[in-house]
């Protein structure tokens, strides 16, 4: 979001430039068609006379030139109707070629070396949200972070420690007796294998481990400098992740163990919601390991009433906008290491054709869309925005077009949270958490003496 931010204004800069350029044009501003026009009719100048002359040059060629009414003004007007359409023919000419000589795409990437592990993830997603495969986070999640690092990660270790969380939250269910087959059992038990320090007793052992939680990785939390801190495989490796890989863990832990819960998101945030048995929802917060309202959630500031609306945040996702999301974390990773070309663009229009109103892929576009008029710009100069309309109406609409994604955008109740506010919001919900612990420390103890 802060590279959409950083495109939106350059996106402007274009605009702008292109208002105080020289506005005076090199020629008298026509409307020009999309075809050289055809040759001028020698009499469509001399309407409504064209009729009477023909009639009189059919009917009677030796009437002497000096008889026939204003001939020679016909023949001046004639001649000036020619020479201004040869030369409108000959501008339109010139503008085609040099419309033809305009790259319009941005230049491929597909011949560097890695990009062939993002077509690869890409086709694995898209082939998921066809119905071609199934429907799979833990895959679609390992594909996308395997790309970014071109194929080396071992699936067996990720497995593996998805695997063993499982292991040890089933079996603390099954030390506090409680049945694991319930949906609220399974739900309840990942998250407290995530957010809490357990002490569990192995089955057929005389032996206990303890579990810690994981903890929220305050260093470059976005992955601003490192991409990959935002990775499950760097969360499951580290124990230690942000509120992207959080939550992806405890819904790919769900998938497997067949337990219903839902990502959901806010601004630069995302974290999961949980429903029991009569329909209530509840927010689980892992970043803090906490369970929070909506209205909490909302207290940033930062979510508008039109988001809401618009059904971008506080919403739980499908399953196949979680997947579809995962497929704007791969143009994250491609777009941090390579840049932007057309495999962007056609990325994007698979995510909406499954979830129209993805913010980030649409941020997606409009990035995309930004660098692709900088890169024709680059070839065309700066040219005043009626100079653009008039001998450059392709680049013309490239500009509306990117122009209508900005305003999507900020319609759908988009607004920037600045960095500073959300690490603000992320201590505000530690702090709660600190005193919540502190009154459960000190009244506790009190209520164990009573009983």
């Amino acid at each position: 979001m802060e590279k959409y931010n950083c495109l939106k204004n350059i996106f402007f800069l274009f605009v702008l430039l292109a208002n105080s350029a020289n506005l005076s044009a090199q020629y008298n501003p026509v409307s020009l068609a999309p075809q050289v026009p055809k040759p001028p009719n020698p009499y469509s100048a001399f309407s409504p006379y064209s009729n009477i002359v023909k009639m009189e040059q059919q009917t009677n060629r030796n009437i002497a030139p000096q008889n026939q009414p204003n001939r020679n003004n016909y023949l001046e007007q004639y001649e000036r109707d020619r020479m201004e359409t040869e030369r409108r023919n000959a501008e339109l000419l010139r503008i085609m070629n040099e419309n033809r000589d305009i790259s319009y795409d941005l230049p491929s990437l597909s011949n560097i070396e890695g990009t062939e592990y993002y077509r690869q993830a890409a086709e694995k997603l898209t082939n998921m949200l066809r119905g071609k495969t199934q429907l799979n986070l833990r895959d679609a999640v390992f594909a996308v972070e395997n790309a970014y690092f071109e194929g080396i990660l071992d699936k067996t270790r990720y497995n593996k420690s998805i695997d063993d969380l499982i292991y040890l939250a089933k079996q603390q269910a099954a030390n506090d007796k409680y049945n694991w087959n319930n949906n609220l059992t399974k739900n309840i038990m990942l998250f407290k294998i995530m957010a809490d320090t357990l002490k569990i007793k192995l089955p057929l052992q005389e032996k206990t481990i303890t579990s810690y939680p994981m903890q929220y990785d305050f260093d470059d939390p976005h992955g601003r400098i490192d991409f990959s801190k935002q990775f499950v495989y760097k969360l499951l490796s580290t124990r230690s992740g942000q509120c992207h890989s959080l939550p992806l863990l405890y819904l790919i832990m769900c998938e497997t163990v067949g337990a219903e819960a839902y990502l959901a998101y806010s601004p630069l945030h995302s974290y999961v919601k949980i429903k029991d048995k009569t329909g209530n929802w509840y927010n689980i917060e892992l970043t803090n390991g906490r369970f929070t309202t909506d209205a909490f959630v909302t207290g940033s500031g930062f979510v508008t009433a039109e988001a809401i609306k618009n059904r971008i945040y506080l919403e739980p996702q499908t399953k196949k906008q979680t997947i579809a999301n995962c497929f704007v974390d791969l143009l994250g990773g491609y777009t941090r290491k390579y840049g932007y070309d057309e495999f962007v663009n056609r990325c994007v229009d698979t995510i909406l054709k499954y979830d129209t109103k993805n913010l980030r892929a649409l941020m997606s576009r409009s990035n995309y869309q930004t660098f692709r008029l900088g890169y024709i710009m680059s070839q065309i100069g700066q040219p005043s925005l009626e100079t653009l309309k008039q001998r450059y109406p392709k680049v013309y609409e490239l500009l509306e077009e990117c122009k209508k994604i900005y305003e999507k955008i900020d319609e759908l109740g988009y607004r920037e949270m600045p960095e500073e506010a959300y690490k603000e919001w992320l201590e505000t919900m530690n702090r709660e958490k600190k005193r919540i612990e502190e009154h459960e420390a000190k009244y506790g103890k009190i209520l164990q003496l009573l009983n």
